[in-house]
């Protein structure tokens, strides 16, 4: 069990303290998103920080870790699945810089 002076725990709240939340964006088309950035950044953060490889191995971290899991702002856990395909998509430099990476 993760106690809240550990670390990781530290550091995303201090990804709290720091982190701009931009104005929202006007609707697109599709389903509107359900976890903000600076969430899935917080699960990048455990996953670089943890060392996991894996969505599965992120998921199940995150499924045993309640207090992480609370830190980086879930109110319950997303699926393996929605967690995979938010991370895929998300760019820690933010999105102007996403196309002018490759």
């Amino acid at each position: 069990m993760v106690n809240n002076n550990n670390p990781l725990v530290q550091i995303l709240r201090l990804v709290d303290e720091v982190y701009e939340v931009e104005e929202p964006k006007p609707m697109s088309r599709g389903r509107p998103r359900t976890y903000q950035d600076l969430v899935i950044l917080k699960v990048f953060i455990v996953m670089v920080i943890k060392r996991i490889k894996t969505f599965k191995g992120l998921h199940r971290y995150l499924q045993q870790n309640p207090t992480i899991q609370r830190h980086c702002g879930f109110p319950s856990l997303p699926s393996r699945r929605t967690l995979g395909r938010r991370l895929k998509s998300f760019s820690p430099l933010g999105p102007e810089t996403d196309s002018g990476l490759g």
